[in-house]
């Protein structure tokens, strides 16, 4: 008997871990991205030596769309192949990030203006690049 217990109670809590970590639970599997051709040509693909980033970027859920560590949505920018969460601006500042063109659902292009550091994104500017036509 004690053994059913046991057991019981250890996959309870197994099972609580694994919904904890989950996240939000709200993205689902419709993801829009872009296409690497309908990308601007004046987007910033490397991080420059003084780590200050002027200029066009992908922004998204870095958990959803980014592959990032994140335990829970959170803004994301990625450059080149570099993802760096995004400091001074939320998830939700531009909209419902749950929406068909919102940051879990989308890549979305975004100016940014700010610095890099230890491996955050602190924005003094960021904003949309209205592109619907690039989400696909």
């Amino acid at each position: 008997m004690k053994n059913k217990y046991f057991t019981f109670m250890l996959l309870a809590i197994l099972g609580s871990i694994n919904t904890i970590q989950a996240g939000c639970g709200g993205c689902g599997p419709r993801k829009k991205i872009m296409t690497k051709t309908s990308w601007p040509k004046d987007m910033i693909m490397s991080v420059p030596k003084n780590n200050t980033l002027n200029g066009k970027v992908e922004a998204s859920c870095g958990m959803c769309n980014f592959n990032s560590n994140d335990k829970d949505c959170a803004l994301s920018i990625r450059v080149g192949s570099n993802v760096f969460l995004v400091k001074g601006n939320g998830i939700d500042d531009h909209g419902d990030s749950h929406a068909d063109d919102g940051f879990c659902n989308a890549i979305r292009i975004a100016e940014v203006q700010g610095k890099i550091n230890k491996g955050n994104f602190t924005s003094k500017s960021f904003t949309l690049i209205n592109q619907p036509s690039l989400l696909k």
